[in-house]
């Protein structure tokens, strides 16, 4: 029996040979129609089949005259014959209109029998200009997009990992190694904060000595020590014979004569 694969909508089914596409498509639930009028079913039916020469009937007149040619085919107008690939064409509504359980898609990884995207001049993620193999004429291997970067990036992390572990006594070392260098230039600072402190105290007692010469008696000069002022008791205590004649006794005797 022919088998017939929806690639976009990963179904694949076995059929009776002569049978519409449309229709086995409508008991699959998927939409082939871009519907002008919605729910007439009248519209465009462009869908692209792949298959062996002679799994499908001969494209009829109002094929052609659509536009059909080579892989484009109208689904309503080809019959299946044999095995067959169906791709849909995009916006015709919801590609699966019953619900149902979608198959994952096909890996290489998993199925063998998976199809893989062939070596050609098509651009890829992994070849952006397509293929090296199909565009260009070098001997070397083709290397994909970020393969570099991504292997770079790989041996700087392997190198960081594996030179972690040896960081830590060298952290150590030179700690120690700084504290010695500090230990010994404190030691060689004492000797001149000695001799500073030396210096200092010398400067110290010169200044001392300097002060008791100003201060010691000049040989030759006179020792004797000025007799203290007269206190203003001891002027009061002094009698009268004593202090002389003054102007008050020469007046009591000029008035005391003119009497007589």
């Amino acid at each position: 029996m022919p088998k017939v694969t929806f690639i976009n909508e990963h179904r694949t089914v076995e059929t009776e040979p002569g049978r519409l596409l449309s229709h086995i498509a409508a008991e699959l639930g998927i939409a082939v129609c871009r519907e002008t009028f919605r729910g007439t079913g009248i519209g465009d039916y462009t869908c692209w089949v792949k298959g062996e020469p002679g799994a499908t009937s001969p494209p009829t007149f109002l094929e052609r005259l659509l536009g059909a040619k080579g892989q484009r085919r109208m689904a309503n107008r080809t019959r299946v014959l044999g095995d067959v690939q169906v791709w849909t064409q995009a916006g015709p509504g919801n590609r699966l209109r019953a619900p149902r359980p979608i198959a994952p898609p096909p890996s290489p990884a998993t199925d063998p029998e998976a199809a893989r995207k062939p070596i050609d001049a098509s651009g890829s993620a992994a070849f952006p200009y397509g293929d090296p193999r199909a565009v260009g004429q070098g001997k070397r291997e083709p290397i994909a997009a970020g393969a570099l970067e991504a292997k770079a990036a790989k041996e700087k992390k392997a190198k960081a990992a594996a030179g972690a572990p040896a960081k830590a006594p060298e952290a150590a070392g030179a700690k120690a190694a700084e504290g010695a260098a500090a230990a010994a230039e404190v030691a060689a600072a004492a000797p001149e904060a000695a001799a500073k402190a030396h210096k200092a105290a010398a400067k110290t007692s010169k200044a001392a000595a300097t002060v008791s010469d100003a201060t010691a008696p000049v040989p030759g000069a006179s020792t004797a020590v000025p007799e203290p002022a007269a206190t203003a008791a001891e002027v009061a205590t002094v009698p009268p014979e004593a202090k002389g004649p003054g102007p008050a006794s020469t007046n009591r005797e000029t008035v005391g004569g003119g009497s007589e």
